[in-house]
């Protein structure tokens, strides 16, 4: 494997990525908000704590909270390392993650080379990941895109490895990443379970699949059960405060029901349109991120060949698995936070994969064609096709990305405006506490899904004298927002389409 070209591409990578990050100056939205919020808390003493909610999951009690109930805390853990040496700063809590962003295209280099041994496999597949269109605009955010990326590829990697060659310390690795994965993501559970599951099936000796699993499994709870303890011992569940309770959500506003009520009595009384309407909504949204976030747009066809012609190599079985196995989890079990970016954020670990999948189903495509054109010179077409894929991925990338950076911002300077108007520590109600807590300081939690009088229970709950409402107003809300007035609520000032309320006692 050429080390000259890891040194190259890993140079090219941090360029393009910290060319892109330069134009991202604040979180952008609520999930990169709350990673950076919780690693500004770390960096200031305050602990795993937080002074606000983002959702109701699991009645949480008055601020502050134990934070990372819901979203895992691995990424704001890496941003407030890099802001205790650097700095609180937005710039300084994104820099680790977009370093190890830049490491992604060359984990896609070493599959493509260890599959084919071709290096144009490998430049390609390299280049196409760092030309990754809709997921290059999070590179260089505080979301847990390049963390869980990284992680959860290597992870399967050290899987594929395992298949090819038992080793006990591939196994301990396995586990090790599988554990960091879940520290990242709740979905990293998934990589626990291809990683344990695919040397059930697999005919092996006894003591040798004992081994496996034993080892795989200590790998992991040596990372995950600090944070399973920590969790008892804040809210007395070690999985958190009520994200399973996503399984019984029957429209994604339902995070924000107050008080929370996701019951499988409740869900089930819904009745079955409903429910698979859900899930037949997320089938279509997770098929539509399938094709054009994670295949290019262009090149799901070529990375569908790809992953058939290799469907029974070792390093490309558990990436098999681990796809079926999240696309699954993010349709029918967890619809609606799936399609809202379930599948999104999860997805980033296998687009190494499929980079390396796609120039295989390329020359599997140029083969077939070629034995059906006399004319036609292969190896040059392969070479020719391959330039054009990285041209056209290049180019569709910067028409993507380049309008989104040079417009990005998550209102922080608005939500110093409106900040400004609010004395002392006031909590306010709105729909991204978190970022308006970083721009003001002020605590907060969201909006409810309801009418008037549900507001004013938070409000009355949490100790919120204020409520800022923009056009995505809840349902319930709407006629607050229209008319300006409701019980106990008075229309402080608007800043054109935001309006803030006073909760009157």
């Amino acid at each position: 494997m050429p080390r000259r070209d890891l040194i190259l591409l890993f140079a090219f990578a941090l360029l393009f990525n910290f060319t892109l990050a330069s134009f991202i100056r604040e979180p952008g939205f609520l999930d990169d908000a709350y990673y950076f919020g919780g690693a500004l808390r770390l960096a200031q003493g305050h602990g795993f704590t937080e002074p606000y909610l983002w959702n109701f999951l699991g009645d949480p009690q008055p601020l502050p909270q134990p934070s990372h109930l819901y979203w895992m805390p691995l990424t704001s853990i890496v941003a407030a390392v890099s802001m205790v040496v650097f700095g609180q700063t937005f710039a300084a809590a994104r820099l680790p993650l977009t370093i190890v962003a830049s490491a992604l295209p060359l984990i896609a280099y070493i599959i493509a080379w260890r599959t084919t041994g071709v290096r144009r496999h490998a430049l390609c597949a390299c280049l196409l990941a760092i030309f990754s269109g809709y997921y290059s605009i999070y590179w260089g955010t505080t979301d847990s895109f390049a963390v869980y990326g990284v992680i959860g590829s290597l992870t399967l990697l050290a899987v594929g490895r395992e298949l090819e060659i038992a080793n006990w310390k591939t196994e301990f690795a396995i586990g090790l990443g599988a554990g960091l994965a879940h520290l990242a993501r709740a979905d990293g559970v998934l990589l626990l379970i291809t990683g344990v599951g695919i040397f059930g099936f697999l005919g092996l000796g006894f003591r040798l699949v004992i081994r496996r699993l034993l080892l795989i499994t200590f790998g992991y709870l040596l990372i995950m059960l600090p944070w399973f303890i920590r969790n008892v011992l804040a809210v007395g569940s070690p999985l958190g405060n009520g994200g399973a309770g996503t399984l019984w959500l029957v429209e994604y506003n339902d995070l924000f029901n107050y008080p929370a009520n996701l019951t499988p009595q409740r869900y089930f009384a819904a009745g079955w349109q409903i429910i698979l309407t859900g899930k037949w909504n997320a089938l279509v949204t997770n098929l539509q991120t399938l094709i054009a976030v994670q295949g290019w747009i262009f090149l799901a066809p070529l990375i569908a060949i790809g992953l058939w012609q290799l469907k029974r190599h070792a390093l490309f079985r558990p990436v098999i698995i681990y796809a079926i196995l999240l696309l699954a989890a993010m349709t029918f079990a967890f619809s609606f936070p799936g399609e809202r970016g379930g599948f999104l954020h999860s997805g980033a670990a296998l687009m190494p994969f499929y980079a390396a999948a796609c120039f295989i189903g390329l020359d599997t495509a140029v083969d077939w064609a070629a034995m059906r054109r006399s004319h036609w010179q292969p190896e040059k077409a392969k070479r020719n096709f391959s330039g054009l894929i990285v041209g056209v991925a290049t180019i569709l990338t910067l028409v993507i990305v380049i309008p989104r950076v040079m417009t990005w911002g998550g209102g922080a300077e608005l939500f110093r405006k409106i900040g400004a108007v609010i004395p002392g520590d006031a909590v306010v109600m709105s729909n991204n506490p978190p970022g308006f807590w970083i721009a003001t300081g002020h605590p907060g939690i969201p909006l409810v899904n309801g009418d008037v009088s549900d507001l004013l229970g938070a409000a009355g709950y949490y100790s919120a004298q204020y409520v800022l409402l923009d056009q995505n107003v809840p349902p319930g809300l709407a006629d607050l927002y229209a008319t300006e007035s409701g019980e106990r609520l008075n229309l402080i000032r608007r800043w054109g389409d935001w309006k803030l309320f006073e909760v009157a006692p």
